[in-house]
Order: C-alpha cells, then structure tokens, then sequence
C-alpha cells in the first residue's frame, strides 16, 4: 500500500510537468527583431518590420544613433536612396514597445537582410534613443482596411507610414513634401496611393514598401 501511494504521489508531482511540456509553445520577446534604416536630415530613423504574429506585431519607429564616423556613412547611403536593413542582436522587444533607451550591437545591410542582402557593417553599437510611434497590428481575425496612413514629422521633414490592416496587408513607409488633404484612401495599393498624393502636387518618396510578409 505504502509503495502505491509513494507511486500516485510521483505521478502527481510530474504531471505539472507534463501538462507544461504540452502547452503551446509561446514566441518570445527576446530574440531576432529586424529593421529598415531612413533619415530625417542628418537624424537616423528605425522602423521595426513587423510580423502579423505576436509578439512581433507591432509597428514602432525610433531614432538611433551610432558612432559620429559610422552614421555620416549610413547617411550618406541613404542619401543615395540605398535600402539599409538592420538586424540587432537578440534584445528584448519590450525595450521598443515601453519606449526605453537602451544601446544594442547590429549588423548593416545593403539591401533587406531576408532579400539578399549584404552585410555592410558587423556588430557596430546602435543606441535607442526616442520611440516616435507605436501600434500593435490588429487582430488577425478581425478585418481591418489596408487604406489609412499615419503622419509624423521629425527634423523638419514630413513621413507617412502605413497603418498594416488585415492580409494582404503592406508595410509602407513615405517621405512627403507636405500633408495629403485626407490620410484615409481608398485605393487598394501602394502604388495607387503614390498616385493619389501625387496628384495633389505632392513631393512623395517612398522609403520600404514589403508584402511578401503581409500576405494571406
């Protein structure tokens, strides 16, 4: 009798165990959190690529700074009109998300980093200075339009980010010489809103446009 209750005693123990070993595993906060690289003027810009799953569903642009030699390179890149990924060591997203400060080592790349392209610059120390935006993507299940753009301004030069609705969603990030007259369009595509603000004899350059991540 003593054996069989030290026996359902062990099995009771370890099914906790088992029961955890079962759940579902959950993404983490703390690993691989990719970035496009654009400039205000002379000020360095992040925007965070986001993923329809959590926790990487959220947009969040933020200005860096690197060393004064490495950013006058980076600038002058972009000031080339060169697309720039960067890719950080693993870090914790919520740093982003809560609008910390925090210095993170990354990779440079000249072109997007999943795309083919090349590392530029290795394990140079970027330093998170200011979010200047924050949304999480909606719910999956839920539909939500792809025709709203968002507009924030940074050292004198104007920007407007697509806020990512339900797949096919895109992620677009514009330079604008001035405001549209509406941030909410009905065109369907990125390409139809470069037309649409175009059309308001708007200067318009567009920064990062991705799909192939927002796709059914």
């Amino acid at each position: 009798m003593k054996i069989l209750l030290s026996l359902l005693s062990l099995l009771l123990a370890c099914l906790p165990l088992r029961l955890s070993a079962q759940t579902p595993h959950q993404h983490d906060y703390t690993g691989s959190h990719g970035m496009v690289l654009f400039a205000a003027n002379d000020s360095l810009l992040v925007s965070h690529l986001p993923l329809y799953r959590p926790p990487h569903d959220y947009q969040l642009v933020y200005e860096v700074t690197l060393a004064a030699d490495i950013q006058q390179a980076v600038l002058a890149q972009l000031q080339q009109n060169r697309l720039l990924t960067l890719l950080p060591a693993d870090f914790d997203l919520r740093r982003m998300i809560n609008a910390t400060t925090f210095t993170v080592n990354a990779d440079i790349y000249q072109g997007h980093f999943e795309r083919g392209g090349e590392r530029w610059l290795s394990g140079i120390a970027v330093t998170f200075n200011r979010q200047l935006y924050q949304r999480q993507l909606p719910d999956v299940n839920k539909p939500a339009d792809n025709g709203s753009y968002t507009a924030f301004s940074h050292h004198g030069q104007m920007f407007l980010l697509h806020q990512i609705g339900t797949a096919p969603g895109y992620d677009h990030i514009l330079k604008v010489s001035a405001l549209p007259q509406v941030l909410q369009f009905h065109q369907s595509t990125p390409e139809q809103v470069l037309g649409a603000i175009q059309q308001q004899g708007i200067k318009v350059q567009q920064l990062y446009l991705e799909t192939q991540d927002f796709e059914p």
